[in-house]
């Protein structure tokens, strides 16, 4: 049997097996009721649904419905604590932008910081040193290091550098030369 001989054989199922469902190809019309219009219920469209019933008034429906739901109240601003760093610290300092967490650190002589990555991004806020521990507070959380340390180097040509290491990473600026 061919693939063209299946499909044929297969529709003619399916309208033999609708027809038969709808009550027609029987040729027994004696189960279906007559209709006013002289043909059979069969024939004839189905009524509407029935309407929902109306609704009485009640004292119920004359209160106001509550009133919706208040939207949470935006997340406060951020709002970092007074800074301050020593002098030495004041400055720019640059790392490497790929081992480092920034790709640059800037201190103000107010205790301001910005953090600036290598992707343009600049968080702005305060630095707070106490002792060797540096705290950098900026939008996201605390940056807290144990340990800070400045340390002078000789490039030798006249130039030298500071090295700046927050818990063993290093960002280093240029002092004289150039």
């Amino acid at each position: 049997m061919t693939f063209s001989r299946v499909r044929t054989l297969a529709g003619a199922m399916l309208v033999a097996v609708i027809v038969a469902g709808c009550g027609g190809g029987s040729g027994d019309t004696s189960s279906a009721s007559p209709s006013p219009a002289g043909g059979t219920a069969d024939e004839t469209t189905q009524a509407p649904p029935p309407q929902p019933p109306s609704p009485t008034e009640t004292a119920d429906d004359t209160e106001e419905p509550p009133p919706p739901p208040q939207p949470e109240p935006p997340s406060p601003a951020f709002d970092p604590p007074d800074g301050y760093v020593p002098s030495e610290l004041v400055g720019e300092w640059d790392g490497d932008g790929t081992a480092v967490r920034f790709d640059k650190i800037r201190f103000s002589a107010d205790g301001g910081v910005s953090l600036i990555f290598n992707t343009g991004t600049v968080l702005e806020g305060t630095a707070v040193a106490e002792g060797t521990s540096l705290t950098l507070y900026v939008p996201g959380g605390p940056i807290a290091y144990e340990h800070w340390s400045i340390d002078a180097f000789d490039a030798g040509y006249g130039y030298t550098f500071e090295n700046l290491r927050l818990d063993g990473v290093s960002y280093v600026r240029q002092i004289t030369g150039g």
